[in-house]
């Protein structure tokens, strides 16, 4: 059976006081539970929402070592003036595999700090994935050009918006170095027409878990009127291939 991973889940304790149950209390062992559950091999796992990201990188490091078998850690940082000695902590000392930005922590395209880690990137190339919903796509769509290491578009750019997300794939069929990935993706057409526009090597099965559960997101890609061979590149081949993991 070809390997299934899963792109995009949360993890971590949480502010202390923070009182949104969508980023407190999302354990390495929920998730596990999940991935059993759906088998799924891998998770590509980044903080929750915090303010002092540096420390929450560290929370994921101890996570990949709890369960280095499932868990592929990514670091998170926003755009601060520290940006780049937390990606460079994250990826050097930490050995993270990659970097997550979410959605409201870019809110100038051309923020200098954003740009520093961009450029540092464009050296030192891993996967990062941008958080894109709603119309924060084309801000993103005035970054990504600029640069040549891999960009993963989270949540296919929109969600269930019709209109983000075929401006997503818009910007992925004129930049290669662009994926785009299908957390939260309902609409299930749209996939297919990702895969129509720009091939199904190009786009990372996601889900937003644990707490959206992988299973029925699996069955989505399941259904798609696609190639058995394009349901296999999205659901794990693709991001093993960006990661250097064994695609069965």
């Amino acid at each position: 059976m070809a390997v299934q991973i899963d792109f995009h889940v949360h993890l971590g304790r949480g502010e202390v006081g923070g009182t949104d149950p969508n980023q407190r209390d999302l354990t390495p062992e929920w998730l596990v539970e999940v991935m059993s559950e759906s088998d799924v091999d891998w998770a590509v796992a980044f903080p929750v929402q915090y303010e002092d990201y540096r420390a929450a990188n560290r929370e994921i490091r101890e996570y990949v070592d709890r369960y280095p078998d499932k868990i592929i850690g990514f670091g998170r940082l926003k755009a601060t003036p520290d940006a780049l000695e937390i990606a460079r902590d994250a990826l050097e000392n930490l050995g993270l595999k990659g970097l997550k930005i979410h959605h409201g922590e870019i809110k100038d395209p051309e923020d200098p700090a954003i740009h520093k880690v961009f450029r540092w990137l464009d050296d030192h190339p891993v996967p990062v994935i941008l958080d894109c919903m709603y119309d924060r796509v084309n801000m993103l769509a005035k970054l990504v050009g600029r640069y040549r290491f891999p960009m993963v578009l989270a949540h296919m750019g929109g969600v269930w918006y019709t209109e983000h997300i075929l401006k997503a794939i818009e910007v992925a069929q004129q930049h290669p170095h662009v994926y785009l990935e299908t957390s939260s993706v309902l609409h299930y057409r749209m996939i297919e027409e990702a895969v129509r526009r720009i091939g199904s090597r190009r786009i990372l099965f996601g889900t937003d878990g644990p707490i959206i559960h992988m299973k029925p997101m699996i069955e989505i890609i399941n259904i798609l009127h696609v190639a058995e061979e394009d349901k296999a590149n999205i659901l794990g081949m693709n991001a093993a291939r960006l990661l250097g993991l064994p695609e069965n």
